[in-house]
């Protein structure tokens, strides 16, 4: 009976770990055993080919924009602020140039 309630957690959080992983999936998969730089050098489009990708989908100024790694995944994340000083970011693939998510905060 032990057993179970040893495992049960884990199962539960390998569980959790998965659905994470598959809100924001790019081209890119990080290998387990990849370094996020080595990933890196797989991004197709520039940095401001995915701010210009960004700007097609929500407008204001761009505060912040990076290439990281993501549950897994190499992505762009563009951070906007419109003229309310609302803040949205941006999701965008590093391959196609596809908006994968828009996070409103505002």
């Amino acid at each position: 009976m032990k057993i179970k309630t040893v495992f049960m957690p884990l199962i539960v959080s390998a569980f959790t770990v998965t659905l994470m992983a598959d809100d924001i999936k790019s081209s890119i998969n990080i290998g387990m055993f990849e370094s996020a730089h080595k990933a890196m050098k797989k991004a197709k489009i520039t940095m401001s080919q995915a701010i210009e990708a960004a700007k097609t989908k929500e407008t204001g100024r761009v505060e912040k924009a990076e290439l990281e790694e993501e549950d897994g995944y190499l992505i762009y994340k563009i951070k906007m602020i419109d003229s309310y000083e609302n803040e949205t970011k941006v999701i965008i693939d590093p391959v196609t140039a596809k908006v994968l998510d828009v996070d409103k905060d505002g």
